[in-house]
């Protein structure tokens, strides 16, 4: 029978193939995860039916990546009553949150009120817009501030749960530059950094200090990313019966049915492809393309050569598979430039725990000049946190967070809101979208 051609069974069909292949995809590799989700949008969708499927596994949320954003999204979901599988193409998790420098953005939080320092979300609101220089959508500004001060405290409240080591330590930073380096030396865990506050019209003494940094233990190492993601890690174990994660196993496409909603995932792993059937969501959470050499030739050449301290495995597949279902970008240019030579110092207990590059036997990996923190560019979602394609509509099923959306709290390059914003902006839309999934 004949169908009449709509905006989502074009995107489905060959039709969206041509459009792929016309923004400049058409030299990726044989066999890249753009061109294979191209191709399984077709099969999954033709006749569409959902019973030529053949699942290996199944639960109501399905998490791509274990990092910021995938954990807090798997957290929030089974806290909400969803079962949840994670799939990790490394073989440890943690993803860039797990080597960052330790720090996490809010304002109005329990650190700063011990502290004595008033914040408000409506500060924090007008901080994003202004600093951004309106390169973040205002309903994103709007979602972010006024959840980032909560977040700080849940991250602070799993860590009580779940560890037996503080968090924050309840003092603020002091000595200006020195305490750029997170908990070093102890420091303190409140300050303001990360940010050229003076383009903005006043200083780091004057700017409200909202980047709260993991106390790094027990050796005091200068980077605490490792013990800032262990509550996140620890919720998850402590949540077995409801999330299930599964490792070295690589995403590969997403799965449709005949009305275009996404309905689960191709993966590859040590049993080959198999087909895992999400009931109620899939979160893109892959972790942005700031490794991928092609993806930055395309996209934002000026960052070629750049060296980068996120995760080296931040290839870009999952944005490059959302592209080929339909999905909007933004910020694909944008990138966060960094000229000063870099030099992080992680405690080695956590090598066997979480994922790790580029580190020595001592913990400390060297990013020369003229690096680079990260790309900033990817889907577009909506306050909920669902992808929508490139018409403005949400794909169902699909929701994103962390380096793999575009329309995030950043704005062009060098205007970045402070140390911390990365994984706050993680946290906080992964747990937007597990609430929503869960509740589907």
């Amino acid at each position: 029978m004949e169908k009449k051609l709509t905006r989502r069974n074009f995107l489905a069909g060959a039709g969206f193939m041509g459009a792929v292949m016309g923004l400049g995809l058409a030299g990726c590799t044989s066999g890249s995860p753009a061109e294979s989700a191209a191709d399984d949008s077709l099969s999954a969708t033709g006749e569409g039916s959902e019973a030529g499927i053949e699942w290996a596994r199944e639960a109501d949320v399905v998490v791509l990546g274990y990092g910021a954003a995938g954990a807090a999204t798997a957290i929030e979901a089974a806290d909400n009553g969803a079962s949840v599988l994670i799939v990790e193409k490394e073989s440890l998790p943690g993803g860039s949150m797990a080597r960052c420098g330790g720090a996490i953005m809010g304002a109005g939080t329990r650190v700063q009120k011990e502290l004595g320092y008033e914040d408000t979300p409506d500060d924090m609101y007008q901080w994003i817009m202004t600093c951004t220089d309106g390169a973040c959508p205002d309903y994103i500004a709007r979602a972010y501030a006024d959840r980032c001060g909560a977040n700080v405290d849940w991250l602070e409240d799993l860590s009580k749960a779940h560890t037996d080591q503080q968090l924050f330590e309840y003092a603020r930073a002091v000595g200006g530059e020195g305490a750029t380096s997170g908990s070093s030396g102890g420091a303190g865990c409140l300050d303001a950094t990360g940010c050229e506050y003076e383009k903005f019209g006043f200083s780091k003494e004057t700017a409200a200090p909202r980047t709260h940094w993991a106390t790094a233990m027990p050796d005091n190492t200068a980077n605490s990313g490792p013990e800032l993601f262990l509550p996140l890690y620890e919720a998850i174990n402590a949540r077995a019966e409801q999330i299930e994660s599964v490792f070295d196993t690589k995403f590969v496409r997403f799965i449709l049915d005949e009305a275009g909603a996404v309905i689960g995932v191709e993966v590859e792993g040590q049993n080959g492809p198999e087909n895992i059937k999400a009931n109620k969501g899939v979160m893109l959470a892959t972790g942005g393309f700031c490794a991928s050499e092609e993806m930055q030739q395309k996209f934002v050449p000026e960052a070629v050569g750049k060296k980068c301290y996120m995760s080296d495995a931040c290839q870009g597949e999952g944005i490059l598979a959302a592209m080929a279902i339909g999905a909007d970008l933004a910020q694909m240019s944008y990138y966060y430039p960094i000229a000063k030579a870099q030099q992080y110092h992680y405690n080695v207990q956590y090598n066997d725990v979480f994922y790790h590059w580029d580190m020595d036997d001592e913990g400390y990996m060297e990013v020369p000049e003229d690096n680079m923190a990260e790309t900033h560019g990817g889907v577009v979602i909506n306050d909920k946190a669902q992808v929508l394609n490139v018409w403005g509509e949400v794909i169902p099923g699909l929701y994103a967070s962390g380096n793999d959306v575009g329309t995030n709290i950043f704005g062009k390059p060098g205007n970045y809101p402070g140390c911390g914003c990365y994984v706050s902006f993680a946290v906080c839309f992964g747990r937007i979208a597990g609430a929503e999934m869960a509740q589907a």
